[in-house]
């Protein structure tokens, strides 16, 4: 083998390995949703606050703030509605609310779910990152068509973390 079909070959062996790498790059680059957000942009109507981050190599939310922590007899608001009466008592600061979030495309999470500790529903969920920053998170059942979505924002000042 002449150094010519060597150098060839070694060349193209390289680019075969490196093109899954080069085809992913984009979405490696993409926006990312982790981190802070509240559900409203007006801070009086603001209620919630989840912390968006990996969980199992997926994405995951957990509750983060809540502008009403405490129950009407003082005490710190629990998971009541919870269809499993073992996970009721759990508190809901620091609850996870998201789980199983995958990108699908550069702006969309998919593949989700999306559990309402107030109601103790839980939903499949979709994200999807709009040009404004905003998060539109759509919680439905069976297909997407039948659900809806709220829009999330980032916090403009850090809300104190909930214990």
């Amino acid at each position: 083998m002449n150094s010519l079909s060597y150098s060839l070959g070694w060349l193209i062996t390289t680019l075969a390995l490196a093109t899954p790498a080069i085809a992913a790059s984009p979405l490696s680059s993409a926006p990312d949703i982790r981190g802070l957000w509240v559900d409203s942009r007006e801070r009086d109507k603001q209620a919630v606050a989840v912390w968006i981050d990996e969980c199992d190599g997926r994405l995951c939310g957990h509750i983060y703030w809540l502008k009403k922590p405490l129950s009407a007899d003082g005490q710190p608001k629990r998971d009541r509605h919870n269809p499993n009466v073992l996970l009721r008592d759990r508190p809901r600061c620091g609850l996870r609310i998201m789980s199983g979030f995958r990108r699908l495309t550069e702006n969309t999470w998919g593949e989700g779910e999306i559990y309402n500790p107030g109601s103790g529903q839980t939903y499949q969920g979709n994200l999807s990152l709009g040009s404004d920053g905003t998060l539109g998170v759509r919680g439905f059942v069976g297909i997407s068509v039948f659900g809806k979505t709220i829009e999330w924002v980032r916090p403009s000042e850090m809300p104190e973390r909930c214990k």
